[in-house]
């Protein structure tokens, strides 16, 4: 199975990034979308913060709605994980990718990330330097996107 990462902001404009990515594919799929935040260098915040549990109130159930729609729909789709990155390393984020066995990574260059809060990352620098293949679901959009194209 082909585990595909996905930066999130948790919007109906994420689940088109999927979408189209996987009405793409042929083979079974794995979608983790994920959002990236700054962890806190202050040992209070460390100690005492609940932010792990806070990012989870950004993903509405609007959000969750359609990506049952979209699992229904498409039977390569077998599993959608929505998991949060904390750090601020590109290593760090390589351990991440790893760890979910990511062999792809889906984004939309024209639709970005949007930040969900001041501790928020942009996504696409990142990405862009993390040494997996690409998906840009605009070029799916547009039809010049081919799986060639995501190993260059």
């Amino acid at each position: 199975m082909k585990t595909i990462v996905i930066p999130s902001d948790f919007t109906l404009e994420s689940v088109q990034v999927a979408e189209a990515i996987v009405r793409n594919e042929h083979e079974q799929i794995r979608i983790v979308f994920t959002h990236l935040f700054h962890i806190s260098d202050d040992i209070q915040d460390l100690l005492f913060s609940t932010y792990r549990k806070k990012e989870h109130e950004y993903v509405s159930a609007n959000f969750q709605r359609e990506l049952s729609m979209i699992k229904s729909i498409y039977p390569q789709l077998a599993e959608v994980k929505i998991e949060f990155f904390y750090g601020g390393r590109l290593a760090s984020f390589k351990h991440f990718l790893e760890y979910h066995g990511a062999e792809t990574i889906g984004y939309s260059e024209k639709l970005g990330v949007n930040a969900l809060c001041k501790s928020s990352i942009d996504a696409l620098p990142i990405i862009k330097k993390c040494g997996l293949p690409l998906v840009n679901a605009d070029l799916i959009a547009a039809g010049t996107f081919s799986h060639e194209m995501a190993t260059q």
